[in-house]
């Protein structure tokens, strides 16, 4: 009824449930807790012109742990890449070819 929550479902039965705002939490909160984030919504909406507010409401904010983990993805696809141009620079021409990267993580194909 309040719209805070979205279903949704899919062919193979599967029914799940979102948040309609994701940071927003489901719990328990105080009067005053709820004054305090109502009042800072307002001065989202108020000030919303105002180019320091704009960057900020447009800025994606990533938990620290997922953010942590994507740059160790990162560093790790690098370290990869890296290896396999030295494996390249120091072997025969032709002996270690250029794949894609999309067909690299495909196991089998069904036909």
């Amino acid at each position: 009824m309040d719209a805070k929550y979205i279903l949704s479902g899919s062919d193979d039965g599967n029914v799940r449930l979102w948040r309609s705002n994701a940071s927003d939490r489901s719990t328990v909160r105080s009067s005053r807790e709820k004054q305090k984030l109502e009042y800072d919504e307002y001065l989202k909406e108020q000030y919303k012109h105002m180019p320091e507010i704009r960057r900020i409401a447009k800025r994606r904010h990533v938990p620290k742990p997922i953010k942590k983990a994507g740059e160790i993805k990162r560093v790790e696809l690098e370290s990869i890449k890296r290896k396999e141009d030295n494996r390249r620079k120091h072997s025969k021409p032709g002996t270690v070819p250029y794949t894609a990267e999309r067909t690299k993580h495909i196991v089998a194909q069904q036909k």
